[in-house]
This record gives structure tokens, sequence and C-alpha cells, in this order.
């Protein structure tokens, strides 16, 4: 029997004890069953045995694990004191792992827009993550100004100054692609959640993208969007001081070379560097205006600004053949729509997500980002919300937090269900799942089948 199970002090120690352990079970429950077990084959100084009672038979009674010990010892002061101690270090041990997360965005300037909702994305996957209690993410955030050598000088802050195993930013390809240096010189993992110019993952163990590149989506682009605009004849336009945008122009001027009967009777150029505005544009346009023949169709490659000022130059001037752009957001066509209103109309983009997704994670998604921001998330929101959402992913698999461990979590990630569907990185830590191609009508996207 319990012995002096009356005494005032005995039952507050109870009291103390019974709270402390019934903290532990409520962490250890918040785990998957994979984490438990895992747990339990640690040598932990706590565990003395019963996490296995708890994964196994979900004894998580207090009084099935101190029942025999009470009954077989006299419990003195000092070893009720030894007691709470022993509980309340193993209480301590047990709360979440706190992980640092720098996060590079630009918050201001010409691709604030684009920031701001990657960023709003990033935040709800953080909250959801952080609510289970399996581990705290904590961001760091920087603002890079819509400028590379601010995305650069940012990395080197958050990186050295701040001491984060893993890093998600560098929004644009050009961005991406110079910090590969330091990238591999500090072997800290970074997920851009945007950048999509191809080969730049090769180049770096540390650096991972859950953006899709182009040679994923313009092939299926070119592809569905020829049959239903059935064009013949195209211009192009590009901006030649973006990596990103001379990738994509190169790549899609090589897709349409393997169609005998499609013809670029007028090629164009601009040069805008990153953050800033598009400019006059006036002669590129008219000489696309004035081709013999008329095209049909214009693909463009360029940055959020081009993709936002060029509809809505064209517009502007009368012009009212359709704009083919790889990787235009919702936020975008809300901003052309915002400037000139009907200047979207027609758009087709090759794109990773559509909120008429009914994949059941993007569902839940768009419902819980509806419910914390009051509005539909766009398709930068989501590709903050999934690069967050796979690096908890890659997380719940380690029992390590630093770089090296984050790293080769995510190099593991196969068949993960995401906002996209089924994800996974291949060897060189590009994203691979199935690209969308859609086109504006009424200011809403339209899936176009194949």
């Amino acid at each position: 029997m319990v012995r002096h199970h009356n005494n005032p002090a005995f039952s507050t120690f109870i009291g103390r004890l019974e709270g402390i352990v019934q903290r532990r079970l409520r962490v250890f429950r918040s785990h998957p069953r994979e984490q438990i077990h895992m747990l339990a084959a640690s040598p932990h100084p706590c565990s003395y045995g019963y996490h296995d009672e708890l994964s196994v038979k979900g004894r998580g009674s207090l009084r099935y694990w101190m029942m025999p010990l009470f009954s077989s010892f006299r419990i003195t002061g000092v070893g009720l004191a030894g007691l709470l101690i022993f509980f309340g270090a193993c209480d301590q041990m047990v709360e979440p792992a706190e992980i640092s997360v720098g996060v590079l965005l630009p918050l201001s300037g010409t691709l604030s827009i684009p920031g701001h909702s990657v960023k709003a994305g990033m935040d709800l996957a953080m909250e959801e993550i952080n609510a289970a209690h399996l581990f705290q993410l904590q961001f760091i955030v920087r603002d890079t100004e819509s400028s590379i050598e601010s995305a650069l000088t940012q990395y080197s802050s958050v990186v050295d100054d701040e001491s984060v195993p893993v890093v998600i930013g560098l929004l644009t390809s050009s961005e991406t692609e110079r910090a590969i240096p330091p990238i591999n010189g500090a072997k800290v993992v970074t997920i851009s959640p945007t950048s999509a110019k191809i080969g730049l993952s090769a180049q770096s163990d540390f650096l991972f993208r859950s953006q899709i590149t182009l040679d994923r989506v313009v092939p299926a682009g070119v592809r569905i969007s020829r049959k239903h605009l059935n064009f013949t004849h195209v211009a192009t336009m590009v901006n030649d001081e973006d990596a990103f945008s001379v990738d994509s122009h190169n790549f899609i001027t090589q897709e349409l070379g393997k169609y005998q009967d499609v013809t670029i009777v007028h090629e164009s150029s601009f040069s805008r560097p990153q953050g800033d505005e598009l400019g006059d544009v006036s002669a590129q346009l008219i000489a696309i205006r004035d081709a013999v023949p008329t095209p049909s169709a214009i693909f463009l490659s360029a940055l959020p600004e081009g993709r936002i000022g060029m509809p809505v130059a064209a517009y502007r001037m009368g012009l009212r053949i359709p704009f083919i752009i790889p990787f235009v957001a919702l936020e975008v066509i809300q901003a052309i729509d915002a400037a000139e209103p009907g200047a979207a109309e027609g758009i087709i983009t090759f794109q990773a997500w559509l909120r008429d997704s009914s994949v059941p994670q993007s569902e839940a998604f768009v419902t819980g980002f509806q419910k914390r921001f009051g509005e539909e998330p766009g398709d930068l929101a989501a590709r903050g919300y999934a690069a967050v959402s796979i690096l908890g992913e890659a997380l719940r698999n380690r029992t390590r937090y630093d770089s090296e461990s984050i790293q080769q979590g995510l190099a593991g990630i196969r068949d993960f269900a995401s906002i996209f569907g089924l994800f996974s990185f291949n060897n060189h830590g590009d994203a691979v799942h199935s690209p969308v191609i859609a086109q504006v009508r009424s200011s809403q996207f339209v899936i176009l089948s194949e």
C-alpha cells in the first residue's frame, strides 16, 4: 500500500509530479507512432522503459507507472525531492527543439508583391508545423529589397550572424545563381521556393528548389497552348539581362523548333535588371504588331515586373495578341487588372499550382489560408507554403537539426503528399511533380486540357 497517503505535503508532491508527467504525455501523444518508437529505441536517461508501453499498449496512466514504485518503497522527504527533480528535468528535456530558419524575400521594391505573397504562405505553414509540437520553427526574416546585391548581403548576414542551419528564399534565378558560391562555402541548406532556371541545384549539394524548373513545364506548356490557340506564327520577347528569362527564352525557342508548322516571325528583347521598373517598351511592341505575317501568340520571358508591365503596355496600345508567359501567378494577374482592367484576359501560363486543384492537401491549404488571411491564396503563397511544408517533412525524419542532417532529410524526400500532389526531389535537388497549364478567363485561371 502507499504509505503516508494522508500527508498533505505528500499529496501536494503527487499533484505537482502528476502535472509534470501529464505534460510529458501530451508531448509524446502529439508524435506520430514512429516517433514514439524512435524515442523508445534511444538511450534517454528519462525514458526508463515506458515509451514502448505508451505506443504499443496505450498505458498513459500516471498511476500505472507510479503505484508499483510507491507500494514497494517508503517515500522519504529526500526521495520525494529527488523524484521531483528527476521528473522536472525530464519535463524540460522533452520540450520541442527550436530551429531557426533564415528567410530572404523582397519585402520592398519592385518585387514586393511576390515577396509578401510567398511570406504569407510560409507563415501559415510554420504555424501549422509549430502547432504539432514536434519542433518549433523560428523565422529570422531579412528584406532583400528586390536587389541581387542586397540578397547576397542578407544571405551572408543571416548565415554568419544568426548561424541558421537552413535558409528559405532567394526569389529569382539570378539571385539563386549568384548565391551558389556562398552556399557552397557555408554548407548551409538553402531552399528556393520560386527560382526555375535549369541546372542550378546541380551546382550545390546544399541547394534545393521546391519550384519545378523550366525543363519540366515548357514542353507541356508549348504543346497544350498550341492545341488551344492553334498558332502557326508567333513572336518572342525576352529580358536579356535576367538569368531566368534568358533560360526560359532559349528553352521555349528550342521547343517551338520541334514543330515544323510553327514559325517565329519576330524576336524582340529588352534589358531591365532586377529591381528596375519595366520602362518604355513601345518600340518592341510596335515591331511585333507590324510583323508579317501577324503573330497569333507572344511568348514572353521576364521577371514579375515585365510579366505585369508588358501586357498592360500592349493593351494600352491596342495590341490584342494573347501572351504566353511561364510562371504567372494569380497575384500578377491581379496586379495587371488593377493597372489596366482586361489586360490579363487570355494570358496562358505554365504553372506549378492552381487553387482549384482537387489534391486534398491543396484544398486544406486553401481553406486554412482563407481562414488565416481572409482571402484566397495565389500561386506565390502556395509556393511559400510548399517550401516550408517540405522542410517540415524533412525535419520529421531527423534526430538532429544541423545543416548536414537537414540536407540528408531533404535529399531523401520521395512521393511526399504535398499541395502540388506527390512531390520528390531528384538527385540534383530539383522538384519533381506535374505542372499545370492554364488560361486567364474573367480574371481567373482555367486549366487547359491535353
